[in-house]
C-alpha cells in the first residue's frame, strides 16, 4: 500500500513540474515586454518551487512540523500541540501529492490570468483559486484526521 501511495505522489509531481515548466515557458514566449519575458516568469517559479518544496517536507516530516491548536483545560483556553498519527500506509504521500498538483494549478491560473487577461477574468481567477484551495484543503484534512483517528 505505502509503495502505491509513493508511486501516486511521484506522478503527481511529475504532473506539477510539467504544468510549472509549461506555465514558465509560455510565460516567457508570450510575455509582452522584457519584464514579463524574463523577470515574471523566474519569480513564479521560484516561489512555486520553494512553495511546493515547503509543502512537501512538512507534509512528508511531520514530527519538524509544529501545529498547534487552541482548548479548553479546566475552563480556560491553552494551546496545545496537535499530535500526527503514524503513516504506515502511506497516506501523506498522496496528500503532499495532491496539495503540490494543486499549488501548481493555481500558479497556472494565476499565470493564465496575466498573459490573457481577456479570456480569464478577475471573476474566474477568484472562482479557480477558491476551488483550487478548497480541494487543497479538504484533501489535507480529510487525511490527517483520517490518520489522528489511528492514534
Amino acid at each position: 500500500m505505502k509503495e502505491r501511495n509513493k508511486s501516486i505522489f511521484r506522478i503527481l509531481l511529475f504532473a506539477s513540474v510539467g504544468i510549472l515548466l509549461a506555465q514558465t515557458v509560455l510565460l516567457a514566449v508570450l510575455g509582452n515586454d522584457r519584464q514579463m519575458r524574463i523577470v515574471l516568469p523566474l519569480v513564479f517559479f521560484f516561489v512555486e518551487l520553494a512553495t511546493c518544496a515547503l509543502m512537501v517536507f512538512c507534509t512528508l516530516n511531520p514530527q519538524h512540523n509544529y501545529n498547534y491548536t487552541v482548548k479548553r483545560v479546566d475552563g480556560r483556553w491553552r494551546w496545545e500541540r496537535i499530535k500526527y498519527g503514524p503513516d504506515p500506509e502511506g497516506l501523506r504521500y498522496v496528500s503532499a501529492g495532491v496539495c503540490v498538483l494543486m499549488l501548481a494549478l493555481l500558479f497556472a491560473v494565476i499565470s493564465a490570468a496575466v498573459l490573457w487577461p481577456n479570456l480569464v477574468g478577475e471573476g474566474m481567477t477568484a472562482v479557480a483559486v477558491v476551488v483550487l484551495l478548497t480541494v487543497f484543503c479538504i484533501t489535507y484534512c480529510i487525511i490527517e484526521s483520517k490518520l489522528r483517528k489511528k492514534l
